[in-house]
């Protein structure tokens, strides 16, 4: 059963979305309703539900305000508004999904379904170790094994993978790096988190660096260079 919080500032779309959830969705369960920042902030902390359910337009503010007080939690975040204009937004902020009011059904069970996929790869971690990525083709789901290593470049990571493709994710490289450090990922440098396991070489001595096992450089600055040699002789 997933648990959910509905956060939106017209009452008639907040109860037009749990009935929708109550007749077509299985197995959800709305423990908490809000309709403004401080009070959708404290319905989450007080719930801490599964999934939220969050408008754009709130009463005090906006969603991205109550995403924000998120960003250190697990929380998976739908957005439902009738503002198209912000997807872009809230697809960098992670969220699973964008729907647009009226809601369709289709849409918002497909939504639903993403968030139980999330959990799923995330409960199961330990099993199968596998990342979420939110990207322009929708979420992505990644063994962690499979990650030769990840480039930050400003706003934006790329991950580049076994099989030569490469992902682009609008999250910054230290949102992977708090993700990816029990997996046996380093950041060796300000812009590379490395898999230790995929190093082929280090080349020590001015510019030192790593060559990974697809061929490819990466840095390792002076600063981290003992605490990259010291995790790479005990990965």
């Amino acid at each position: 059963m997933l648990r959910a919080v509905i956060i939106d500032d017209e009452r008639k779309s907040r109860e037009n979305l749990e009935l929708l959830l109550e007749s077509f969705v299985d197995n959800v369960e709305i423990v908490g309703t809000a309709d403004g920042v401080l009070t959708g902030i404290n319905a989450i902390d007080l719930h801490n539900p599964d999934v939220v359910f969050l408008d754009i337009h709130l009463a005090n503010g906006d969603g991205f305000q109550v995403l924000e007080s998120l960003k250190n939690k697990n929380q998976n975040v739908i957005f439902v508004t009738g503002h198209e204009e912000h997807a872009v937004k809230a697809f960098r902020s992670d969220a699973i999904d964008y729907l647009l009011k009226p809601v369709c059904i289709e849409h918002l069970q497909g939504a639903v379904e993403r968030v139980r996929a999330r959990i799923k790869s995330e409960t199961t971690k330990d099993a199968i170790q596998q990342i979420s990525l939110s990207t322009n083709k929708g979420l992505q789901f990644l063994k962690t094994e499979d990650i030769v290593y990840c480039k930050g470049d400003g706003a934006y990571t790329y991950f580049f993978l076994k099989s030569g493709e490469r992902i682009t994710t609008s999250k910054n490289l230290k949102e992977y790096e708090n993700r990816l450090k029990d997996y046996n990922f380093f950041r060796s440098h300000k812009s590379y988190l490395v898999n230790l396991a995929e190093i082929k070489t280090y080349i020590r001595g001015e510019g030192s660096h790593a060559v990974m096992s697809n061929g490819d450089n990466v840095g390792v600055s002076k600063r981290r260079k003992d605490m990259f040699l010291a995790a790479l002789s005990s990965a």
